[in-house]
């Protein structure tokens, strides 16, 4: 948008210009206004020819007074070639600047001058949280854990009968310390422990039981990642909840990975730490698995590879270097390296996560984009959609986490279907949500204690959780 401001020896010129300038403005501020998009975000490009000598005495028809968001604009001289934007509240006091610096470039002897962009601060407001968490959860008991995290604990009934709910409402703005990420029973992945464990042993002020894992051995099932370290890959790409400092995405996530050798040759890599789904698939196998590599299959064959070279190849079982990963496939494929090959390792993901430093998968999903959407079949579950007791995580648009477990199977609780379940996650405020392992595995630790009801007593042994904790 952009004014003309012509030469003038009286004020006239000037109020016309700002009359000009505020008609420009108006249209959009209109239409963005309903979007909570404040002004200060655009680039405004202004045109100007020299300002009168004596424009600093034309405040009193420069002041706009638009309100929007609770302030006004008023623009006022700043130097020779510059003018001086001023958001003001109710009281009149400037609630944002931004300055108008003259370019340097010049068309038709009309100087060119720019608003930098000014990215609005949100207002971290802890009683208007605490009021919005009342209004949600009204029949809820409700515990303040820490400046920004709440549980609350609900009674509900139904048709079906009752449901006992608790929750962790997270909201990162109040308090920089939360961190929230996954957590392992051990240092490898063939490790389970009741979430009251992993709770403490990481020092968290909360968390729930998380990925779906193989029972047999306590591998996570699906895309796992710690502090930016791929810890295991997706299957069947299902849902996965990403995290970026605090902010939250949600998707289903495909790898792509390749390793690629001096001489040219180009492996394909299907997935990283899971069992094996097919033999024609070829596995990377870090230190998290163990200290070997699993058996190795029919026609296949492994391939150490150690500070990005190969040191090993065999047939057998591998011990998996430190600094480095065996690799498990086909003999027709991967029979092509040899022992001192040097070779590099790429991966990629779809969508593009690569910022993202924690991630825990479930599934499948119970809100999209603010819609209840419980995509069972497209995610290859199977008879998971019954009456169970359930664990599910989401956020809000506005970026805060929920945590939810709903206990069943028990007369004070009959537990929930996921499309019941998708419901709760909605009406919660989750604009994102997602199923995770339910049934026995369902837990939920509020400082140090279970304060859901699990069908064990003290909790079935898991193979991880997602855990909520202040880190200075």
């Amino acid at each position: 948008m952009s004014c003309l401001v012509y030469h003038s020896k009286n004020y006239l010129a000037a109020f016309l210009a700002t009359t000009l300038l505020y008609s420009f403005t108006y249209s959009v501020v209109a239409q963005d206004k309903a979007k909570g998009v404040d002004i200060s975000t655009y680039k405004v490009k202004l045109a100007l020819s020299t300002l009168p000598k004596n424009i600093d005495k034309v405040n009193s028809v420069s002041k706009i007074k638009y309100n929007y968001s609770q302030a006004s604009l008023k623009i006022s001289p700043q130097g020779t070639h510059g003018l001086l934007l001023s958001y003001l509240n109710s009281e009149g006091l400037p609630v944002n600047n931004a300055q108008i610096e003259s370019d340097t470039a010049e068309t038709s002897n009309q100087k060119l001058a720019y608003i930098a962009p000014v990215t609005k601060v949100p207002t971290v407001d802890k009683k208007l949280w605490d009021k919005q968490v009342r209004a949600k959860y009204k029949n809820g008991l409700i515990l303040t854990v820490s400046p920004g995290v709440k549980h609350i604990a609900i009674r509900k009934y139904t048709k079906a009968g009752p449901m006992f709910i608790n929750v962790v409402e997270v909201n990162t703005a109040l308090n920089p310390n939360i961190k929230i990420k996954p957590a392992l029973a051990g240092v490898t992945l063939p490790h389970t422990k009741r979430i009251q464990n992993i709770v403490k042993e990481n020092d968290a002020i909360a968390g729930v039981n998380a990925s779906f894992f193989k029972p047999s051995s306590g591998v996570p099932l699906g895309t796992l990642v710690i502090n930016e370290e791929l810890i295991t890959g997706p299957i069947y790409d299902r849902v996965t909840l990403g995290i970026k400092d605090n902010e939250f995405r949600m998707a289903r996530i495909s790898l792509q990975g390749r390793v690629i050798t001096s001489n040219g040759q180009d492996i394909k890599i299907d997935n990283v730490n899971q069992p094996r789904m097919l033999a024609a698939y070829n596995i990377i196998y870090s230190d998290k698995w163990g200290k070997l590599a699993p058996i190795t299959p029919q026609y296949g064959l492994q391939v150490a590879i150690e500070n990005g070279k190969i040191i090993n190849i065999s047939k057998d079982r591998l011990e998996i270097p430190a600094n480095g990963y065996v690799m498990v496939g086909p003999e027709k494929q991967l029979g092509k390296l040899k022992i001192s090959d040097p070779v590099k390792i790429i991966f990629s993901s779809s969508p593009d996560w690569t910022d993202i430093k924690q991630a825990i998968s479930g599934g499948p999903y119970l809100v999209r984009d603010g819609q209840v959407y419980v995509d069972v079949q497209d995610q290859k579950f199977g008879s998971i959609t019954g009456r169970n007791p359930r664990t599910a995580v989401g956020y809000t648009y506005d970026n805060r986490l929920i945590m939810v477990t709903i206990d069943g199977r028990q007369k004070g609780s009959v537990g929930a279907t996921l499309n019941e379940l998708a419901r709760i996650m909605r009406e919660f405020g989750c604009y994102n949500a997602m199923n995770l392992d339910g049934g026995s595995s369902t837990q939920m630790i509020v400082r140090g204690k279970i304060v859901n009801h699990p069908l064990n007593s003290g909790g079935n042994y898991v193979s991880n959780g997602l855990i909520v904790k202040l880190e200075n």
